[in-house]
């Protein structure tokens, strides 16, 4: 018989509080009061402050002294240096996932593609994110190395963040979701330079789209 351990209270708080950044109900810059969270959540402001202290370290927060804690905001240049970071990393997870596992990969992005397609034409934009986040974390799931893993992991939050505010965009999900099938379809084919251009493509229109964008989303979060 195995045990579930309950979850803490710092668990829980944290776990509110991530998804409250990604799916954009707490905003870019947004102050963030300890006091405002336990009495949401009914804690004591001790799990809060953990909570924070741990969404600083996946860069979904800041904390500075004298003024609080808020939710982090991008700059085009954190946004470059965040999608460099993701090229190289899924790169390298890559070539190692269609060395170690190719079929096991492509079987399961074959499947997260189609759920994403019906995601897509119900308009259920929580769940197609949601999605979208799981395909990239498929990458890391086959290549076997749990260092680019607990990198990777490190900042998925701010990564899924980012996908929330760039699906506010029109027409940005549509050609995400082509995007996707793309590079599925590559993985299917074993063809690693055809995934390798695919992705630099994939992560580079995230990088431009923000960056012409960057107004609209700021206007967008108040």
């Amino acid at each position: 018989m195995t045990l579930i351990r309950p979850k803490s209270l710092c668990d829980l708080a944290l776990e509110h509080l991530r998804q409250q950044i990604i799916d954009g109900t707490l905003k870019m810059g947004q102050m963030l009061s300890e006091r405002g969270i336990s009495d949401e959540l009914g804690v004591s402001k001790s799990p809060v402050r953990e909570a924070l202290a741990q969404l600083r370290e996946e860069g979904l927060v800041l904390i500075e002294p004298q003024k609080g804690a808020r939710v982090f905001s991008l700059t085009e240049e954190a946004v470059a240096q965040l999608c460099d970071f993701r090229l190289a990393l899924e790169g390298s997870a890559f070539d190692l996932a269609l060395a170690r596992s190719a079929e096991a990969l492509a079987n399961e992005m074959d499947l997260n593609v189609s759920d994403m397609e019906r995601a897509q034409k119900a308009g259920d934009i929580s769940r197609y994110l949601a999605l979208d986040t799981e395909f990239h974390q498929l990458i890391f799931k086959h290549c076997g190395n749990d260092y680019l893993t607990a990198s990777y992991d490190r900042f998925v939050g701010k990564v899924a963040a980012l996908r929330t505010h760039l699906s506010k965009l029109p027409g940005h999900t549509a050609m995400s979701f082509d995007e996707h099938r793309a590079l599925a379809q590559a993985v299917r084919a074993g063809d690693g330079t055809q995934i390798k251009a695919l992705l630099k493509e994939h992560i580079g229109r995230t990088r431009q789209t923000y960056a012409q964008s960057l107004h609209l989303l700021q206007g967008a979060d108040g």
